[in-house]
């Protein structure tokens, strides 16, 4: 009894996983507003890869399996089995499917995938890249024409995929899609084909192959920016420094030399001031009367002695007279 409950309730569980949702998965490419999501079981990603990791010389291919999901306002595509085309043609550029690919692809599903669908085809394209050709686009519009079939196209060689689906009955490339596995299982399929490419199972997020080495050239030109700046801050300083000193040097450039108009100007005023004095002194002596020299003679204290012929009279005395007696007497 216990082995059927144990076998009722991995049943159960399978029924789940198949049927919900998937809910533990990963990202690859790039978050679009499409209306449709597709997911693809880490299961069928790898088997996909190693059944095409070794086809280079020609095209080969698939059917995918699996079922529609509606939920979220979207339809999700979800994969849940690959059949590969026994009996097709294949060339290096074209894939035929024959009718005993045909008749092998429905055996498979009927005896492997009860209860699911084809919902699209893969194929490689053995270092060509991912695109659809005009040939690729008959296939898809002829026998994966209903608006929830999809294409797969992987590169082996050039380690590039991509998947493609209706849009408006176009025939579009999908920007992204998820891989996606039991609960609890880690999803590492993703290393199979794009392992040069980083993928987080905490975002759920893979970024194409080109992004590492943007963010590369991006840290490269931060580096150099950065070091511009540094430089550019150092000779910053540097102005600041000589714009200081010439600063200072005006400063005491100008101060000095206000002290020299200072002392100009009050030398002018002295001088001014001299001159107006000079001035005021001729002016006050034309105006002032001139006083007249005395006649008088000095008076001298000791007797002056004359002598030769001019000083003496014809009687021969000498006549001597006070400095003090008047003129007239």
């Amino acid at each position: 009894m216990a082995k059927k409950k144990k076998k009722n309730t991995k049943s159960n569980q399978s029924d789940e996983f198949l049927k919900a949702l998937p809910q533990n998965i990963i990202f690859i490419g790039e978050k679009g507003d499409e209306d449709k999501s597709i997911y693809i079981s880490q299961a069928t990603y790898k088997e996909i890869h190693k059944f095409s990791e070794n086809k280079t010389e020609i095209e080969c291919g698939g059917m995918l399996v699996g079922r529609v999901i509606e939920e979220f306002g979207k339809k999700n595509i979800i994969i849940h089995g690959f059949v590969e085309a026994k009996y097709s043609e294949g060339t290096p550029t074209t894939l035929k499917f024959t009718h005993e690919t045909w008749e092998y692809v429905h055996a498979e599903i009927a005896k492997k995938y009860e209860g699911m669908k084809i919902v699209g085809w893969i194929h490689t394209h053995p270092n060509f890249g991912i695109f659809l050709s005009e040939y690729d686009k008959f296939i898809q519009t002829n026998f994966f024409s209903d608006e929830n079939q999809i294409a797969f196209v992987v590169d082996p060689i050039q380690k590039t995929e991509g998947f493609y689906f209706w849009i408006n009955e176009k025939i579009e490339r999908c920007s992204g899609y998820y891989i996606f596995d039991r609960t609890g299982t880690k999803i590492d399929a993703a290393d199979l084909l794009l392992k040069e490419n980083g993928a987080s199972e905490e975002t759920g997020h893979k970024v194409p192959f080109v992004y590492p080495l943007a963010i590369g050239l991006l840290f490269a030109c931060i580096a150099v920016l950065t070091c511009f700046c540094l430089s550019l801050n150092s000779k910053i300083v540097t102005l600041q420094k000589q714009q200081t000193a010439l600063t200072d040097y005006a400063d005491t450039a100008l101060a000095t030399m206000q002290q020299q108009l200072q002392a100009v100007f009050y030398q002018m005023q002295a001088q001014n001031r001299n001159a107006a004095v000079g001035t005021q002194t001729e002016e006050s002596s034309e105006t002032d009367p001139v006083e007249e020299e005395s006649t008088e003679p000095v008076q001298s204290t000791e007797p002056v002695q004359t002598t030769g012929p001019a000083a003496s009279e014809p009687n021969g005395s000498v006549e001597t007279t006070s400095s003090n007696a008047p003129a007239n007497e």
